[in-house]
């Protein structure tokens, strides 16, 4: 266990076991396993929820249950899980957005926005051509999970069942759900084909500091980590890709997500490389192994506040950096195995201040 005046803000990527739930979804599209933490009970008050998974099966995610309706907008990341094809998803997948139930289908890496409000899903895997699999991941800016499920095919037997494994325990809800009054059918006949919402769907190509020059106007996103006398270190992949608010549909939100593959200091430059941003951050390290997703496959060393407080990390881990904490530099002491590294910042751009 991590000591120290800032081990509290490091969090295992792991969330409290409980018996059937993996029954809810069995034989469907969804998570062969997961992980979700919450800014209410994992990140410290932080407004953001995510989750992290590995799929493999075809069908209808939650059948019967979609569309749904979140009080808070996010996003949901579907990738692929070879280091050395970033363009390559591995799966076909379709997925209903807006009220117009308007069908969309997608088989490269990509983003699904969706706004406060905004209906979407069914999400149905279609077909996994991958051997091991891929990934998904969502980014939702609300501290406390929640959900209001639309779908007509729901049977009271199956609502009382979720309520229950929710509470068992006394553990606190994963998720906040309720069931809406006016129920949606879903269905050939209602759905609709179109691109009235298509603009919600965002591929996702490398454009990090690691895979190109940066442009005069990407100071604005990226704050002083797109000074000329900063640049990638070893330990940073070239295939990463990073999404801001202009991107989001306005979202108050950026994120980084690339597999990190060799070792090494993650960036270089003058000074110790310790920096700081105006709004909270997450940093999840995961590893990319789908017959283990409790494994890092390496091993990490960040150092955290002021005092360059070091904290070594070799099990899947989110870092807590709330607004105005000194983080950095970040160093990849070895890697074993792939693994995944995905930023989640808490503002439009990436604004960024090298404090020493």
């Amino acid at each position: 266990m991590a000591t120290g005046k800032y081990a509290h803000l490091l969090k295992p990527l792991k969330t409290a076991e409980r018996p059937g739930q993996e029954q809810i979804f069995k034989n469907t599209g969804n998570a062969d396993v997961n992980r979700w933490l919450n800014g209410r009970d994992h990140l410290e008050g932080v407004e953001l929820n995510f989750s992290w998974g590995f799929y493999t099966g075809l069908g209808d995610w939650h059948p019967g249950m979609d569309p749904h309706v979140h009080p808070y907008p996010e996003c949901l990341v579907f990738v692929g899980l070879d280091p050395h094809r970033p363009e390559y998803l591995g799966a076909k997948i379709q997925y209903c957005l807006g009220k117009e139930l308007e069908i969309h289908t997608f088989d490269r890496p990509s983003v699904v926005v969706a706004p406060a409000g905004f209906w979407h899903c069914p999400s149905v895997t279609l077909d996994v051509t991958s051997p091991i699999g891929y990934s998904f991941f969502i980014i939702s800016l609300g501290a406390d999970p929640t959900t209001r499920w639309l779908g007509d095919g729901i049977s009271d037997e199956q609502i009382a069942r979720m309520q229950a494994l929710s509470t068992e325990g006394g553990l606190k809800p994963p998720m906040n759900s309720s069931f809406g009054a006016k129920r949606v059918h879903v269905s050939e006949e209602t759905v609709t084909r179109g691109d009235v919402n298509a603009r919600f769907i965002k591929p996702l190509v490398p454009n990090s500091l690691g895979s190109r020059t940066l442009a005069d106007g990407d100071r604005e996103q990226y704050g002083e980590t797109a000074d000329p006398e900063r640049r990638p270190g070893p330990g940073m992949t070239k295939n990463a890709v990073w999404m801001f608010g202009r991107d989001l549909e306005g979202m108050k939100l950026n994120f980084c997500w690339g597999i990190q593959t060799g070792p090494g200091a993650w960036m270089r430059g003058p000074g110790r490389g310790a920096h700081v941003h105006p709004t909270d951050e997450v940093l999840m390290f995961a590893g990319t192994d789908p017959a283990d997703i409790d494994s890092l496959g390496a091993e990490i060393q960040i150092e955290l506040g002021p005092e360059h407080e070091r904290h070594v990390i070799d099990r899947p881990t989110a870092v807590v950096c709330p607004a105005g904490l000194a983080h950095g530099p970040v160093v990849t002491r070895w890697v074993d195995h792939p693994f995944g590294f995905l930023l989640m910042s808490l503002g439009a751009n990436h604004e960024t201040r090298y404090v020493d």
